[in-house]
């Protein structure tokens, strides 16, 4: 019976009367009207197919199989700026890429191979609106979608598209690999779906076919995307982000138990990054993995007295290894993020330019290479397994003679003379030796920050803020000084490298020059912000938070 009232239905088109003016290819306004259907409870599709050849005014084209794939960095800068990305291969055609923009705009673009990094796509709108979401993250693989679509068309007089009617059944959708070694997480087979589209201009037309489809079939449309939909089949929810771990401390809990645990979560997310690290396009997961190594070892050494030493130091040991291992290829990622950022490099000078940026490439690939093979060695595997065993063990106690720490009092005291090293650091500047004054004040406020960060649930959100905030503006600028002065030494042996041309090296020794011009405004700057940290204001913040909780027992409570 429903059969046989799909056959009998007829649909007529309001005379078209206005033309549709289309954007240019590379820029075109998205459609106004737009309806998604679920086919899913349709247990014969073909009497809706037929409904649709029926209309006069549609005209079916041929079948085709589709493949679509969805694009984002690793932690979904697109998404939180509000970008779709995705490509379009079909056979015989050359792959698109499609990115709809908070305005509504939805981008075409021609691209001669699938992308993997932004420079890739052949245009100025993507350039101009991707990359600074983008950067220094690269493209990633999201979600893959086989589809198999048959299409009815409507064109006015002029043979302009007003109408169409897509019909959808995914017959493979996929979380891919996103770098080598990940693992596929979820694979299924989609349900068929129906997205009505029309144009402005003829609202009246595409108001009339959405009748047909609601009423007459009886479909309800859906409030969501076509990439919401299909992650929700997939069960994915959300693309995987990084797991955020809680950590639950208070200020008597047992200094040994307290200290584990952060560097537990710590730990975590060393091997969240580590396949990210290998892989190595993705600049932030060594940057993530070498902070995470950083704040382990800091705070294993500033709260050495909590376990025996003859037990950390192995661990401290190879820590530091792995800080030695992973630098040389995050100073150079650092130096390409900022040579290579819009408006830095004059077009004037590619010539002498580009050889220097390729052999900085060049430099970066070896050691990655380097760092690959360390990070798979037996000392590494070793490390990690002997690590983890110390963390998840049980975590002994001082000699039964000396009185149980809590946890609160030992940070608060160590966190109060780092403060103080930091205040002295600063004020000796102007008598030593600038470099390495700066570097060991750098290195004191990174261990000061760590402590900080790691123990943060034991101080009150508002007795922390400001003290975190003036410490992290201090530091921010100690660290741009440090990669400025790294990047002028290896400018400077750059300048020396007889491997490039005579141009290239001289336009070394020119950046090296400039950043001098860098540090000395950085070491004005310098005197600023350390009255700012050095203010009496500043000092009372630090000693209240740093006052000792009166409540904290005698005896460290165990959970």
């Amino acid at each position: 019976m429903w059969r046989a009232l799909l056959r009998r239905s007829t649909f007529m088109f309001p005379k078209c009367i206005e033309a549709f003016s289309g954007a240019p290819f590379d820029s075109t306004r998205i459609m106004s009207f737009e309806r998604i259907y679920s086919l899913s409870q349709s247990p014969d599709l073909a009497p809706i197919e037929e409904l649709f050849d029926q209309q006069d005014h549609l005209n079916p084209e041929t079948p085709q199989d589709l493949w679509f794939q969805y694009w984002d960095s690793y932690d979904e800068r697109l998404k939180k700026g509000g970008i779709r990305l995705w490509t379009l291969e079909e056979a015989d055609q050359t792959p698109r890429v499609f990115f709809q923009d908070t305005s509504g705009t939805q981008h075409n673009i021609k691209c001669p191979k699938t992308p993997f990094r932004v420079e890739d796509i052949p245009s100025q709108a993507f350039q101009k609106k991707i990359l600074p979401l983008l950067e220094p993250r690269p493209l990633l693989p999201q979600l893959r979608i086989h589809r198999k679509r048959k299409t009815w068309i409507c064109r006015n007089s002029e043979g302009k598209k007003i109408l169409s009617v897509l019909m959808d059944e995914d017959l493979e959708l996929f979380r891919p690999s996103r770098f080598p070694g990940d693992v596929v997480i979820k694979k299924r087979t989609g349900y068929p779906h129906l997205r009505l589209h029309g144009v402005r201009g003829h609202g009246k037309d595409f108001e009339g076919l959405k009748e047909l489809i609601e009423i007459r079939i009886g479909l309800m449309p859906l409030e969501t995307d076509i990439f919401t939909l299909s992650t929700q089949m997939l069960g994915l929810g959300e693309v995987e982000k990084k797991r955020k771990h809680p950590l639950q401390l208070h200020s008597r809990l047992y200094a040994p138990l307290a200290v584990g645990r952060v560097l537990s979560i710590e730990f975590q997310a060393m091997k969240q990054n580590l396949l990210g690290t290998l892989w190595g396009e993705d600049i932030e997961f060594l940057h993530d993995f070498r902070v995470s190594c950083r704040r382990s070892r800091s705070i294993l050494a500033q709260l050495k007295s909590v376990f025996p030493k003859k037990t950390i130091q192995p661990f401290l040991d190879d820590f530091a290894w792995l800080s030695r291992l992973t630098s040389p290829v995050r100073d150079l990622d650092v130096l390409l993020q900022k040579m290579q950022k819009p408006n830095t490099l004059n077009h004037f000078y590619t010539e002498v330019l580009d050889p220097i940026l390729q052999w900085i490439k060049g430099r970066r690939d070896e050691e990655q290479t380097l760092l690959k093979d360390h990070l798979q060695s037996e000392r590494f595997q070793v490390f990690t397994q002997s690590w983890e065993a110390f963390l998840d063990g049980q975590v002994p106690p001082l000699d039964s003679g000396e009185d149980l720490p809590s946890i609160e009092p030992l940070v608060s005291k160590r966190i109060h003379r780092l403060w103080q090293r930091a205040l002295e650091e600063g004020r000796r500047i102007p008598d030593e030796e600038a470099h390495l004054a700066f570097h060991e004040l750098r290195k004191t406020c990174k261990k000061l920050r760590y402590l900080l960060e790691a123990f943060r649930p034991l101080y009150s959100r508002n007795d922390i803020q400001a003290p975190v905030k003036s410490l992290k503006r201090f530091q921010d600028l100690l660290g741009l000084m440090n990669d400025t002065f790294v990047q002028k030494e290896f400018m400077q042996q750059l300048s020396l490298t007889e491997e490039l041309p005579e141009g290239s090296r001289l336009m070394a020794e020119k950046f090296a020059r400039n950043y001098d011009f860098q540090l000395a405004e950085s070491a004005t700057r310098f005197q600023e912000v350390f009255a700012e940290f050095n203010d009496p204001a500043r000092h009372s913040e630090w000693k209240h938070l740093l006052e000792q909780n009166p409540l904290v027992p005698e005896k460290p409570q165990f959970a």
